[in-house]
């Protein structure tokens, strides 16, 4: 962008320049700056700086942006509002404009333009890579607006598009972004395609309008009787009571996506989906009719989404004692102390590589947690023999992330030396795949919230494998740094 220099030597000049670049006249640049913190009395500016356009809009008044901004076209229309495409000295914004379609009284286009202004402060909140970030706005006007970057394309053009490689980074990227805003007690209740929008080679969750607050929040803004999501992806719950639906709403709208991807049949509202193949199990307990009968959580839901799709690879190649092993996996509350020893000793023998993916794509959650409680030794060598096969990599994006949020929990509640051996695996794994998702979970486990003790054995492991450029890379991919981890473990990496 054109940058104007702002200093306090020569007020006067700069302030022609600050006109000249934002079309004004001096007397329409002062009358809009006359509240304006960084100007004396005399309107002389008393900070210096380089600023583009935006950042001084953002100092002195950002009414001033949609004026400079020139509106390109319509990109789409929404309940409340509509999103253009619009330029500024060169680069293309999305510009989201509190402009509702449906007839209302005054008190519902009030309530409507709350829950706007609502989105963009919950949306600007959200800190992280998972959702589309929001660049400036401006909400005191009749028309509240805001600016977020422009987006690459959206789920639902890559769905139509039968494009399956983005399709499934999309789906995980979904899955990591509600399984986040679930995690702050929110509800989206108007997931759909439309609203999942690829920037920066990531899919980002995006459209916060119809998001429900936690409990303990007492805003509310949804009578008792409105409904405002898109009807294809709401939840039944929602047709009834939409104030009051918890994270099951999401979970049926995921299901739908799911059906948009693998259906073949049209889908009736609020209604149970399915689709051929094994993806239909998913599908059915996803939009079942009674929110708890669904997947309870995303990480539930996640995990049996990778399972079905990673047990195949190799299957057909495993061993009668592999295939027996999973099937036996498959229900972990039938183990005991005997079994489990029988299974470590099984995977402590040289066993080919298609015999470990189909033992370990079996294993689940439940099975992990249950196997702990079980026996503390025999788990351990469980899940030495674990770690060492993630080690070896070659997963999808989605079990990816399954896999990661399995080396987590094993962290929490591993001893001293499977919680080095579990964040050395989850490093390697992010660094192998590069997945962002897993970086994030690296940097969580080793932060300066872990005790001196803890770091200071991660510390002594990466330096004796040599992982350092494994946990560098994962701080510096998702624009972290070495002090982002605890000091023990940064003051052994690269610089």
């Amino acid at each position: 962008m054109h940058a104007v220099m702002c200093g306090a030597a020569q007020p006067a000049s700069n302030l022609c320049r600050v006109a000249a670049c934002f079309g004004f006249s001096m007397q329409e640049l002062i009358a809009a700056l006359g509240s304006c913190p960084y100007l004396c009395a005399e309107k002389e500016i008393v900070q210096g700086g380089l600023f583009n356009t935006l950042e001084l809009c953002s100092i002195f008044n950002p009414s001033l942006k949609e004026k400079i901004m020139q509106f390109i076209r319509n990109i789409a229309q929404g309940g409340f509002g509509k999103v253009e495409l619009v330029v500024d000295q060169g680069q293309q914004f999305a510009r989201k404009v509190f402009s509702p379609t449906l007839n209302a009284s005054e008190s519902e286009w009030e309530k409507m333009k709350k829950r706007f202004i609502r989105e963009c402060s919950v949306q600007s909140q959200l800190n992280s890579p998972a959702f589309m970030e929001i660049l400036s706005s401006d909400l005191s006007g009749d028309k509240p607006w805001y600016i977020m970057p422009l987006a690459e394309k959206t789920l639902y053009t890559a769905i139509h598009e039968k494009d399956a490689t983005e399709i499934s980074a999309g789906l995980a990227d979904v899955l990591n972004a509600l399984e986040e805003l679930h995690g702050l007690g929110y509800v989206h209740r108007d997931l759909k395609p439309q609203n999942v929008l690829k920037h920066q080679g990531r899919w980002k969750l995006a459209d916060f309008g119809l998001i429900l607050p936690p409990p303990t929040d007492t805003t509310k803004l949804t009578s008792m009787h409105s409904s405002w999501a898109t009807e294809a992806y709401c939840a039944p719950e929602q047709r009834s009571d939409f104030g009051h639906v918890s994270s099951a709403a999401d979970i049926y709208a995921f299901g739908c996506i799911l059906h948009d991807v693998y259906g073949t049949t049209y889908r009736i509202p609020y209604s149970r989906h399915t689709a051929p193949g094994d993806i239909g199990a998913i599908i059915e307990k996803c939009t079942e009719s009674k929110p708890e009968r669904r997947f309870q959580s995303i990480q539930a839901l996640r995990s049996a989404l990778a399972t079905i799709a990673e047990q195949t690879t190799g299957a057909s190649f495993a061993s009668g004692d592999a295939l027996g092993w999973a099937l036996w996996l498959a229900d972990p509350s039938n183990w005991n102390t005997p079994t489990l020893h029988a299974f470590a000793r099984y995977l402590q023998t040289d066993l080919p590589k298609a015999d470990l993916n189909r033992v370990f794509k079996a294993m689940t959650d439940e099975s992990i947690l249950n196997f702990a409680q079980i026996d503390s030794d025999y788990w351990k060598s469980v899940i030495i023999e674990y770690c060492d096969w993630i080690q070896r990599g070659g997963f999808s994006f989605e079990y990816c992330d399954v896999v990661g949020k399995r080396l987590e929990s094993i962290f929490n509640i591993g001893d001293i030396e499977i919680k080095a051996l579990a964040a050395l695996s989850a490093a390697k794994l992010a660094y192998d795949h590069n997945r962002w998702f897993v970086m994030e979970i690296v940097l969580n486990l080793c932060s300066d919230k872990i005790s001196d003790l803890i770091a200071k054995r991660i510390a002594i492991e990466i330096t004796a494998m040599e992982f350092q450029d494994y946990f560098y890379r994962c701080a510096r991919n998702i624009g972290k740094s070495r002090s982002d981890y605890h000091p023990f473990i940064s003051t052994i990496l690269p610089i």
